[in-house]
């Protein structure tokens, strides 16, 4: 397979390449933080080029240079003359120093017949050639829909790098993750394989594995065997071995994977086991909302789960009760053995105070000699307002002693534990200094939003986000619950799903600078100001795939490639990181979807294929509206154009998007 060009000089080599769209594809992403293109192309065989490592994890690095020849061998084909072309960069030097751990910033150049990388640590030097694989671009390139056969697309040919090619990156956040929900529907091990093969092309970093919750516990449990009832089938579990197929197979791509048990709510699943059974209160209730303290007045019929949890099915560990902690102590200890990242997230979101409000077995442990449990209950019409006295009275002091128990098994484990907000915004439970905190709340409510800003208020930990409004990618799919709010109607809990949120909403958030809903609403539009705080405790942010319409069959199409969106905001460095280019990056993440497809990946279509040649979308920089714009034409893009466009020391990514517009759509 002849393949050409580097990020450099692609113009007067597409010219000649037909290749099947004018996007030249060799185009990067995420962004680097320095570029500079060169003015000449020279070849380079990705199945035959000579690697030498000098320094670092010399298995893990000889691995990743196969995975450079194989992606950079995808995404073309073969042309007649390929076998006597002979290749100018023979050797790619990888110089690791051993030193920062966990540093993933790298340099990279290029000579007329080499390729140096410097890294001061192996994932400085992973991502380095993930970005060589996309400086090669092919020259007959096949449309993503045609089959690749072995005879024309799977041997090596020519590939072409631009000389001198000085490019310096390194990461704007440390934590870039997916949370991938397994538990809704079972996701087998090779859409999860396929999943970080998405997440190592555009440099995410992190497997937030969410991999029980209340519908089902599939992985195997050497503590408490009896779990593997709660598994929907015996080929929807995850053995010992399939867990740690998928941590080696990430750790080769230089991504964590942390797993969540999340608890005390979300833990149905645990009723399936004996010894576990007794500690859950509430499991799968379908009693509907009364108050029994108040004549069984309510506002729901028998048969919902609701208020007793936001979604079927119901249940939640016994915080009060004293051998609840051990034994959920136990599970946690068998799971921070088969994980061995350093980080373990325990849940905590969505505990249910109605739950254990109405239950006799809570009650008479967390309140001992209270006769009339009405005062501390919710009045019949809304099953949230809890009085204080519920809090200080017993709730939040038995859930923080549950919580000390676990934390110290993880301590002891050697765990640092990440949490989700409600655990200390809306339970008010303290965790030690530094602990994680994932945000996951941003609709437009007094009570619920502006969670960041909380949490950073707090000053105490660090913070993942993960704000509903941006980053949950499972929404668009329609409502799935039918309970007694009526046939197909919505419950608050599915408000948020039933929305889709586009990549340029995505790409466009940034953690630490864009304006946040809050209760100090200056401008009418439900936004404020930036977060304000040690914004340096934001690690970084996460997109959330959570399970309940995903499966194997949609998960891809779902994911990719607005994931990549946010992988560029969270890897490159921005003049404004809250008003981003989205004409600018169009191209690029049209070339970056490609990409994704050569590697196996479902990714969804961002326009017709029509825009791939036309400029259908909007010219100007921050234009936010679709009317008026001059510059809205279609425009042909001539390679012989390009040629002209192409400067020694220019972006070639700012030289094409001056000529090829992908197709627009702004999030206004």
């Amino acid at each position: 397979m002849k393949l050409a060009v580097a990020a450099a000089t692609i113009a007067a080599t597409i010219a000649s390449a037909q290749l099947t769209s004018s996007v030249p594809h060799n185009l990067l992403w995420p962004k680097p933080y320095k570029f500079t293109s060169g003015t000449q192309n020279r070849t380079i065989d990705p199945a035959s080029v000579q690697f030498k490592i000098v320094g670092g994890d010399t298995e893990l690095l000889t691995k990743a240079a196969a995975r450079f020849a194989a992606n950079a061998l995808a995404q073309g084909c073969a042309s007649t003359n390929s076998s006597s072309t002979k290749a100018d960069i023979a050797l790619v030097t990888l110089t690791v120093a051993g030193e920062g751990e966990g540093d993933e910033s790298f340099e990279l150049d290029t000579a007329a017949d080499a390729v140096a990388i410097a890294a001061r640590h192996s994932l400085g030097a992973l991502r380095a050639l993930e970005t060589l694989a996309q400086l090669v671009a092919p020259l007959a390139r096949l449309p993503p829909h045609a089959k690749r056969d072995a005879a024309g697309c799977a041997r090596a040919a020519a590939a072409g790098i631009a000389p001198r090619l000085p490019h310096s990156d390194h990461p704007a956040y440390a934590w870039r993750g997916v949370s991938l929900d397994t538990s809704r529907n079972f996701i087998p091990v090779d859409a999860i394989e396929r999943t970080l093969d998405g997440m190592a092309a555009t440099k995410l970093n992190v497997l937030h594995w969410h991999i029980v919750d209340a519908t089902s516990f599939p992985v195997e449990s050497k503590t408490y065997p009896d779990l593997i009832n709660a598994a929907y089938d015996k080929l929807s579990v995850y053995s010992y071995s399939d867990v740690k197929s998928v941590i080696a197979y990430a750790a080769d791509r230089g991504i964590r994977v942390i797993p969540e048990f999340d608890t005390p709510a979300h833990t149905n699943a645990l009723s399936a086991s004996k010894e576990l059974n007794p500690f859950v209160l509430c499991a799968n209730a379908a009693e509907g909302w009364v108050n029994p303290y108040n004549g069984n007045k309510g506002d729901q019929d028998d048969g919902s789960w609701w208020p007793f949890c936001p979604e079927p099915p119901c249940g939640a560990i016994n915080v009060a009760d004293k051998g609840a902690a051990p034994a959920v102590s136990k599970l946690l200890l068998e799971y921070a053995s088969l994980f061995p990242d350093s980080v373990f997230h325990l849940g905590g979101d969505e505990v249910s105070s109605f739950c254990f409000a109405s239950q006799e077995k809570y009650l008479s442990l967390a309140f001992p000699g209270m006769k009339n449990y009405s005062s501390i209950f919710p009045n019949a019409t809304d099953p949230f307002t809890f009085p204080q006295q519920w809090y200080t009275g017993g709730f939040t002091r038995v859930y923080q002693d549950y919580i000390d128990l676990l934390l110290a098994a993880m301590t002891a484990a050697k765990k640092q534990t990440m949490h989700w907000e409600d655990l200390v915004l809306n339970d008010f439970v303290i965790l030690p200094p530094k602990s994680i905190i994932q945000i996951w709340n941003g609709w437009d409510n007094k009570a619920g939003k502006n969670s960041l800003q909380k949490v950073l208020d707090l000053n105490r930990y660090q913070i993942v986000d993960t704000n509903n409004e941006v980053y949950y990618l499972d929404g668009g799919s329609g409502k799935w619950l039918t309970d007694s709010f009526g046939y197909g109607n919505a419950s608050w809990k599915e408000s948020y799903w039933t929305g889709y949120r586009n990549w340029q909403h995505i790409y466009n958030h940034d953690p630490r600078k864009s304006p946040m809903e809050n209760t100090t609403d200056t401008t009418g539009s439900g936004l404020a100001s930036p977060p304000k705080g040690d914004l340096n405790s934001i690690l970084g942010a996460e997109v959330a795939i959570w399970g309940e319409k995903i499966d194997v069959f949609n998960l891809d199409v779902k994911l990719w490639p607005r994931a990549a969106a946010m992988a560029e905001a969270l890897w490159s460095t921005f003049e404004d990181p809250a008003n981003k280019d989205f004409f600018e990056a169009q191209p690029r993440l049209v070339v970056m979807r490609d990409r994704l497809i050569s590697r196996g990946l479902d990714a969804e279509a961002l326009h017709p294929t029509w825009c791939d040649y036309n400029q259908c979308g909007f010219m100007v920089k921050g234009n936010k509206s679709p009317y008026g714009n001059k510059a809205n034409q279609t425009v042909r893009a001539k390679p012989a154009a390009a040629e002209k466009a192409v400067s020694s020391s220019g972006n070639v990514v700012n030289a094409w998007v001056s000529l090829v517009m992908g197709c627009l759509f702004l999030f206004l």
